[in-house]
């Protein structure tokens, strides 16, 4: 999914009919505001921002996605019209890897895109390796997918107590082994990945709200899988 953060109409419209003609998912932010929400809920892979909004300065907003380890290393398109040296360096330090100049050329924009996305963490197991490593994949992967989802859940609710309480770390820690196993049968690579960067098995407070809040994302990125898998017509599997 590709996150807009545009707050000028017309630009918003452009970039997301040429984002719709690709065949790319995305979201619009308008704000700096709503584009941190977003940060907190959607599994984003590229981000294409406007270095000036009503409510934030572009190099800010970066600097504070730069500060979350769920989210840091998504790539940035910025997009302005203006931009000097020291904005451009600065901006790269925090996860840019293009600059376009407003008014955008299409027929330039479009390769760049796609060049930047070759660039986004890899979020699923590509089909033709998931196919070699499970010849009964078309079969089955809605149920496990569900079966995954549930761990998160499971772990997110162990999480959550213990918050409140002494943290269990052989508990939490055998959690973990079995959500990331459960990941990487079903190919969830990026949640796999955001468990070994994030979780250390000290159960300190930053880690234990790290962990939730990189949780939160990986779910919605289970519910999206879960529903193209629904929609070519898999059955959902009876998970209590």
């Amino acid at each position: 999914m590709i996150q807009i953060i545009e707050d000028d109409p017309v630009t918003c419209h452009i970039i997301s009919a040429l984002l719709k003609r690709m065949r790319y998912s995305y979201i619009e932010a308008h704000t700096g505001a709503e584009a941190v929400e977003q940060w907190r809920t959607k599994p984003i892979d590229l981000i294409i921002a406007d270095m000036m909004l009503p409510d934030a300065n572009g190099l800010d907003l970066l600097a504070q996605k730069h500060k979350l380890p769920y989210i840091a290393d998504i790539p940035v398109v910025c997009c302005t019209a203006h931009a000097s040296i020291d904005v451009v360096e600065a901006a790269m330090g925090f996860g840019a890897i293009d600059f376009v100049k407003k008014p955008l050329v299409v027929q330039t924009f479009t390769g760049r895109i796609n060049r930047a996305m070759e660039r986004t963490p890899v979020r699923w197991e590509s089909l033709r390796e998931m196919s070699k490593r499970l010849p009964f994949y078309g079969r089955t992967m809605q149920p496990m997918l569900e079966i995954a989802q549930q761990l998160i859940r499971d772990f997110d609710a162990a999480l959550a107590e213990a918050q409140t309480g002494t943290p269990n770390m052989t508990e939490l820690n055998a959690f973990v082994s079995r959500l990331r196993g459960a990941a990487l049968n079903v190919g969830a690579l990026r949640t796999a990945a955001q468990l070994d960067k994030i979780w250390k098995g000290t159960g300190d407070a930053a880690e234990l709200e790290m962990t939730r809040a990189a949780l939160v994302i990986e779910l919605a990125a289970f519910d999206e899988a879960i529903a193209a898998r629904a929609a070519e017509g898999e059955p959902h599997a009876a998970v209590g």
